[in-house]
């Protein structure tokens, strides 16, 4: 099973891994940084060098029947299997999602406490993202109201911390229940926690930044009415 560093340290930007399998044209490595494609996340991107000099393309991290793979670029053969990588991380892509991340965590919680309103989906990528909640109206001034609120999150500097759970604790937390944490498939025994400090906890296994001060200025670009009550808000930092 491959160790999940990113778990622990979102700003880890290289690391040193042993290929302990290979999958068509994936490789399966002992720990790994890169984040996987997954809760609406794209996968993080970046290089892997052997000890004798080659390099890799590391295109994409998926999970795939419990496996972590990550798909490389040219293709492996079977001489790299136990070889140690030196690992890098493109960290523009993955800082800017880390950013992109926490923002929308912070208006998950923000609408939860201010409107009662549950979020129904989202989905990031370093030049925009949305979420999906369910609201009476979300005419302009609610927008702008949104954005004031957020404003003042980001200034208050609040701490983000990760923490683990048992999976029977974290079903009896109320905050916990409304984001889901139920939909974690059973064999998830441990409940990863990210907690934003006076502003939202729920279950996660994305990448953070370590303060909400890190989210920089957010831009709505537009919102969306998706049925009765589900709206949609595409947003972006600066």
């Amino acid at each position: 099973m491959t160790e999940l560093l990113f778990l622990k340290d979102s700003y880890i930007k290289d690391f040193e891994a042993i290929i302990i399998n290979i999958e068509e044209d994936c490789i399966i490595l002992d720990k790994t940084a890169f984040s996987y494609r997954g809760g609406g996340l794209q996968s993080d991107e970046g290089v892997l060098e052997t000890s004798s000099g080659q390099k890799y393309s590391m295109i994409e991290a998926f999970s795939k029947s419990g496996k972590i793979l990550h798909k490389i670029s040219p293709e492996p053969d079977s001489s790299l299997a136990g070889q140690k990588v030196n690992c890098k991380i493109n960290w523009v892509k993955r800082y800017r999602q880390m950013r992109m991340h926490t923002a929308l965590h912070a208006i998950s919680g923000l609408l939860h406490k201010k409107y009662g309103s549950t979020v129904t989906g989202g989905n990031i990528t370093p030049e925009k993202s949305r979420v999906d909640f369910e609201i009476d109206h979300l005419r302009q001034e609610r927008v702008q109201e949104i954005i004031e609120e957020m404003k003042i999150i980001v200034k208050g500097d609040h701490k983000i911390s990760t923490s683990f759970m048992e999976r029977d604790e974290a079903l009896k937390d109320p905050e916990l229940i409304r984001t889901k944490v139920n939909l974690i498939p059973p064999s998830v025994k441990k409940i990863r926690v990210v907690d934003i400090e006076d502003v939202d906890r729920q279950a996660d296994g994305g990448v953070h930044v370590s303060s909400t001060k890190e989210i920089g200025t957010i831009i709505p670009i537009k919102s969306e009415n998706r049925g009765k009550n589900n709206k949609r808000l595409y947003f972006t930092v600066e």
